[in-house]
C-alpha cells in the first residue's frame, strides 16, 4: 500500500476502540476503484482477536430484499433463540424460516442490533460491508439502523460506497473521504506495473486522467501496449473519469471467447455465487469451467475452483454487455438446476428471464413472488419483480393491475414520484371500474402520504364517490380517510372537514353496522349542523369505543378518530381509554406511520392528567421515531411541554418551524396546536395581550370537533378578563355552545371557570366553587389547578387574604407536581403579593443527567426491562445496560426500585 497514512491512522483507532470493548462505525466513501477494498482488507488484516463479518454489495442482488443482511447474520443464526420473540420471529420471517404476518422493518433491525450485541459479550465483532452503494434498499436500511445505534458495544461497522451513488438509509455515519494517490505515488505505481521505460508524457497523461484512482493506473498500464508506454503515443481512448473503469471493462469482455463470456454470464447471474450452482448451470450449456482461463488471463476474473470476479465492476460490466439470448440461457440453465428447496421467488426471477416474448405462466409466478417479498417488507424488491412480470405478459388487464401493485409498493417504500408514474402507465391499460377506483384511492393515499395534510381531501373524496357502486364498506374507509385528510387540513385545505360532511350525507352510502363508520356519520352531521341534538348523537355514537370494538386491532387508525369525537364531547374518561387502546395497537403492531398520531395523544392526556416526565418521554420517543424513519411529524407533543414548562425560545422555535411546515402541507391542525401553545405560555407568564392574539389566531382554523381550537377558546377568555376594555362574552357563548349539550364535568367545569372570570364581583364566586366541584371530579390535574390558581387571584383582588394565600399555596403546589413551571411561578408571584416570603422555585435542584440517561431512568424506574427501553429507544440490551450503570453512578444508588424517588434534571 503505497502512503495512506492518515487513512491508516484513522482505521488503526477504529480498530483499538473495538478491542477496548466500545463501538465505532466508519464510512469509506471514494471512486470507484481508488482503494476502498484495499483499505478494508488493510483494516481486517489489524483485527486481531476480532471476529469479522464480511458482506458485499452485488448488484443483481439490489432487488433481492434482505439478501445483504442474510450475508451478515447467517453465521449468527445459532443466536436467534436468545432474542425476543417479537425480534426472533421478525428476522426468521424476514429470511423465510417461518410463515407470519409482514415483518416491521424496524423489528427487523432492532433484532439484527440485539444479535450482534449477544454475540459481541464474547468477542468483539467487526462488519465489513464492501460496495455499500449496492446493497438492497431493505438491508441497507437496516444496517444504518443498527449503526447509528451502536454505543457501548464491542461493535464496528465500516461501509465503503462509491461516491456519487445512492447511499440510502446510511445517512449520519462517520464518514472518511477516500481520494486518489498524491502525484508522487501515482507515478512509483505506474512505473512499478509498466513493462520497459516509461515516456514522461505518457505517464502525465495517465496520472492526470486517472486523477490519481489506483485501479485506474493498473488498468492503464495493463491496456496500454509497450510501444504507447514507450513512444508516449497513446492510441486508445482511456477513461477519463473512474465511472468510466465499468466500460474498459466491458470493451475487454467482448473480446473474450463466447464460451467464455456464456460462463461468465451463468456466474454474474447466479446472486449468491454459489461454485456447484454455477457448475451445474454451466454444465447444462455444456461448458466447463476451464472456460474462465481467457478471463483470467484478461485480468477479469482471479485463479480459483470457481468463477470468481476480480472486480464488482467485471461482474455488472459482464451482465450488461451480454446479449438477450445468453442472458436467457443463463438465467435458464440456472433454473434447471437450482435445488429443490431454492428460494422459490429467485426461482421465478430466473423463469422469467429466461422468456423470450411473452409468457402468462412466468408472468403470473413472478407477481407472485412479488406478492410474497411485499409481504416480507421489500417494497422496492416487489416493484423490481412486478415490472419484470410487465415484461412477459400480454395481458394487458395484468399489465394495469401489476402497474397498480408496483405504484402501492413504492408508496410503501416512500418513492412518491415513481409512484404516481406508474399509476399513469396503469390508467392507460384495460381497467376495470374496481380498478379504476382502487387507482384512484392509491394516487389520493400518495398524495397524502407526501404532505400529511389537507391537500389530499379531493382526491380521496373522488376515490370514495368512485367505490359508491363497487364496495359500499371500501367507499366508507375512504371517506373516513378523507375525514382524515381533512382534519389534518383545518381550514388550511382546499377541501375543508365541512365540504367532507356534505359529500359523506349526500353520498347516499348507508352508515352501516361498524361502530367507526357509524362515528364518521354521527361526527359529519356536527359539522353540516352544530346543533345539540347531532352532538348528542355523536355523543351516543362513541360509547362503544370506551371499550374494544371489533376490527380494531387490524383497523387500528379507527381510535383517531374515537379520540377526535372524544375531545370535541369533553369526555376525559373515553379519551383516556381509546388513546390507551390506540397506543398499545399501534405499538403491538409495529406502525410506525400510526405511532406518532397515538403518542399525541395519549401524551396530552398525560399533560392534562399532570404527568409531565410522561408526557416528555413521548415527545423524546417521537424524536427517536423521527430520526429512525426521516418522516414528516408535527411536533405537537414538544409544543404542549414547552408551553407548559414555560420554555419561550423553545417553543418559539417550535412554532416557526411549524408555521414553515404547516403552510406547505396544508396541516392547519398543528398550525391551531401551535398557536394555542403561544397563548397558554404567555397566559401563565401574565403577559395577556400576547396571549390573546395567539389565540385569536388558534381559533381562526376553528370547527366544531377542532379540540384545539376549543382549548383557544378558554385561553382567550382568561386573557381577556386581564384586559381592561376588551369584551369576551361572544368567546364565553361560543365554549357554552360547544359545551353544554355534552353536559360533561370536565366541558362544564371548563366553562364555570371561564364565565367566573368574566362575571361581576357579586356572582363570580359561586362560578368560581363550582368550576372547582367539577373539575376536581375530572382526570384533568392541570384545570384544577388552574382553577384553582384563577379563584386565588380573585380572592387576593378582594383582599380576602387569608384566603388567597390557602388557595394560591395550593395552586403553586399542583403546578410544581405538575411540572408546569410556568403557571408555577405565577402562582408565587401572585403568594408574594399576598405577603408570603419564599426562595425561588426549585432551590437545591437535582442531579444532572444526560437527555438519553434520563429517559432511561425515567423508563427503568416505571418497570421496564432493559430488552423493553431498548425496544422503546431503538438501542441494543447491552446499551441501555450501560447508560444505566453511568445513571446509578450519577445517583449513587444500587437498585433501580430507587429511581423513582431521585429529583433529577438533565
Amino acid at each position: 500500500m503505497l502512503n495512506r497514512r492518515s487513512e491508516r491512522a484513522r482505521l488503526d483507532d477504529f480498530v483499538k476502540r473495538i478491542g477496548e470493548g466500545h463501538s465505532s462505525t466508519l464510512l469509506l466513501d471514494g471512486g470507484a476503484g481508488v482503494g476502498k477494498t484495499t483499505l478494508l482488507d488493510y483494516l481486517v488484516e489489524q483485527s486481531e482477536g476480532i471476529r469479522i463479518l464480511n458482506v458485499t454489495g452485488i448488484q443483481s442482488e439490489v432487488e433481492l430484499a434482505y439478501a445483504a443482511l442474510h450475508q451478515l447474520c447467517r453465521p449468527l443464526m445459532a443466536g436467534l433463540e436468545s432474542l425476543p420473540a417479537p425480534q426472533r420471529e421478525a428476522l426468521e420471517t424476514t429470511f423465510g424460516l417461518r410463515v407470519g404476518p409482514y415483518p416491521n422493518k424496524f423489528y427487523v433491525g432492532l433484532a439484527t442490533l440485539s444479535l450482534l450485541s449477544e454475540y459481541s459479550a464474547d468477542e468483539p465483532l467487526l462488519c465489513v460491508i464492501d460496495d455499500a452503494q449496492w446493497l438492497d434498499q431493505a438491508s441497507a436500511e437496516v444496517l444504518g439502523f443498527v449503526a447509528r445505534r451502536l454505543e457501548a458495544e464491542a461493535i464496528g461497522m465500516v461501509f465503503a460506497v462509491r461516491t456519487g451513488t445512492k447511499d440510502p438509509g446510511l445517512g449520519g455515519i462517520p464518514r472518511l473521504l477516500v481520494t486518489g494517490l498524491e502525484k508522487p505515488y501515482a507515478e512509483r505505481l505506474f512505473s512499478s506495473l509498466a513493462l520497459g521505460p516509461v515516456d514522461p508524457d505518457a505517464m502525465a497523461r495517465v496520472i492526470n486522467e486517472a486523477n490519481g484512482n489506483p485501479l485506474v493506473i493498473v488498468e492503464s498500464a495493463r491496456a496500454l501496449s509497450r510501444a504507447e508506454i514507450a513512444t508516449g503515443l497513446i492510441i486508445s481512448t482511456l477513461p477519463a473519469r473512474p465511472s468510466e473503469l465499468e466500460e474498459q471493462f466491458r470493451r475487454r469482455v467482448v473480446l473474450l471467447p463466447d464460451t467464455t463470456q456464456q460462463l461468465l454470464v451463468i456466474a454474474a447471474a447466479e446472486p449468491f455465487a454459489n461454485p456447484r450452482v454455477v457448475e451445474a448451470a454451466a454444465g447444462v450449456l455444456g461448458i466447463s469451467l476451464q472456460a474462465a482461463e481467457p478471463a483470467i488471463d484478461a485480468g477479469l476474473c482471479v485463479s480459483g475452483p470457481s468463477v470468481q470476479f476480480r472486480h464488482p465492476l467485471v461482474r455488472s460490466a459482464v451482465y450488461r454487455t451480454a446479449s438477450p439470448s445468453s442472458v436467457r440461457s443463463a438465467h435458464a440453465a440456472l433454473a434447471a438446476v437450482s435445488p429443490d428447496d431454492s428460494d422459490p421467488d429467485l426461482l421465478a426471477w430466473h423463469h422469467a428471464r429466461a422468456q423470450e416474448g411473452t409468457d402468462e405462466d412466468a408472468a403470473a409466478e413472478l407477481a407472485a413472488a412479488a406478492g410474497r417479498v411485499l409481504a416480507r417488507g421489500g417494497a422496492t424488491a416487489a416493484a423490481a419483480l412486478f415490472r419484470q412480470a410487465l415484461q412477459v405478459t400480454a395481458n394487458r388487464a395484468k399489465k394495469a393491475e401489476w402497474s397498480l401493485r408496483i405504484a402501492q409498493a413504492e408508496l410503501a417504500a416512500g418513492e412518491y414520484d415513481l409512484a404516481l408514474d406508474d399509476l399513469k402507465a396503469a390508467t392507460t391499460g384495460n381497467t376495470s371500474p374496481t380498478l379504476r377506483a382502487e387507482l384512484a384511492l392509491t394516487k389520493a393515499r400518495v398524495a397524502f402520504a407526501r404532505e400529511r395534510g389537507g391537500a389530499a381531501v379531493g382526491l380521496l373524496l373522488n376515490a370514495a364517490d368512485e367505490l359508491v357502486p363497487i364496495g359500499l364498506d371500501g367507499a366508507r374507509e375512504a371517506f373516513l380517510e378523507a375525514f382524515s385528510a381533512a382534519m389534518f387540513g383545518a381550514s388550511l385545505a382546499d377541501t375543508d372537514v365541512r365540504q367532507v360532511a356534505d359529500r359523506w350525507l349526500s353520498s347516499g352510502v348507508p352508515a352501516g353496522d361498524r361502530p367507526a363508520h357509524l362515528l364518521l356519520d354521527a361526527m359529519t352531521r356536527v359539522i353540516a349542523h352544530t346543533d345539540p341534538s347531532s352532538m348528542r348523537n355523536m355523543q351516543d355514537a362513541l360509547v362503544p369505543f370506551r371499550h374494544e370494538i371489533a376490527d380494531e386491532r387490524t383497523h387500528v387508525h379507527w381510535m383517531w378518530h374515537g379520540t377526535i369525537a372524544a375531545l370535541a364531547a369533553w369526555d376525559f374518561e373515553t379519551w383516556d381509554a381509546v388513546s390507551h387502546r390506540h397506543l398499545v395497537l399501534a405499538r403491538a403492531a409495529g406502525d410506525y406511520s400510526e405511532l406518532p398520531i397515538a403518542l399525541t395523544a395519549r401524551a396530552y392526556t398525560h399533560l392534562f392528567r399532570g404527568n409531565m416526565s410522561t408526557a416528555i418521554d413521548a415527545s423524546r420517543e417521537m424524536a427517536v421515531i423521527r430520526s429512525a424513519t426521516d418522516g414528516a411529524m408535527n411536533p405537537s407533543v414538544a409544543v404542549g411541554t414547552a408551553a407548559l414548562q414555560g420554555r419561550v425560545e423553545d417553543l418559539d422555535s417550535l412554532v416557526r418551524l411549524i408555521e414553515a411546515d404547516a403552510s406547505e402541507r396544508s396541516d392547519g391542525s398543528g398550525l391551531a396546536n401551535a398557536y394555542w401553545g403561544e397563548a397558554i405560555l404567555n397566559n401563565s407568564m401574565g403577559r395577556y395581550e400576547v396571549a390573546r392574539e395567539w389565540a385569536t389566531r388558534s381559533g381562526a382554523l376553528h370547527n366544531p370537533l377542532h379540540s384545539i381550537t376549543n382549548w383557544a377558546l378558554v385561553e382567550s377568555i382568561e386573557a381577556a378578563s386581564r384586559l381592561n376594555g376588551v369584551d369576551a362574552t361572544p368567546e364565553l357563548s361560543r365554549l357554552e355552545a360547544a359545551t353544554s349539550p355534552y353536559d360533561s364535568a370536565w366541558g362544564r367545569g371548563l366553562y364555570e371557570r371561564s364565565k367566573a372570570l368574566l362575571s361581576a364581583e357579586n356572582d363570580a364566586e359561586a362560578h368560581y366553587l363550582e368550576a372547582l366541584r367539577l373539575l376536581e371530579s375530572t382526570p384533568s390535574r392541570l384545570d384544577f389547578a388552574r382553577a384553582t390558581l384563577v379563584y386565588g387571584e380573585w380572592l387576593r383582588r378582594q383582599k380576602r387574604l387569608s384566603d388567597a394565600r390557602i388557595e394560591l399555596s395550593r395552586a403553586q403546589q399542583l403546578f410544581e407536581g405538575i411540572g408546569a413551571l410556568a403557571f408555577a411561578d405565577r402562582a408565587t408571584r401572585e403568594l408574594q403579593a399576598t405577603g408570603v416570603r419564599g426562595g425561588p422555585r426549585g432551590e437545591g435542584g437535582g442531579i444532572a443527567l444526560t437527555s438519553q440517561e434520563s429517559q432511561i431512568a425515567q423508563l427503568a424506574g416505571q418497570g421496564l426491562t432493559n430488552s423493553e427501553i431498548a425496544t422503546r429507544m431503538f438501542l441494543s440490551p447491552r446499551t441501555v445496560e450501560y447508560h444505566l450503570g453511568n445513571v446509578f453512578s450519577k445517583l449513587q444508588i444500587s437498585s433501580r426500585h430507587q429511581l423513582p424517588q431521585l429529583p433529577v434534571t438533565t
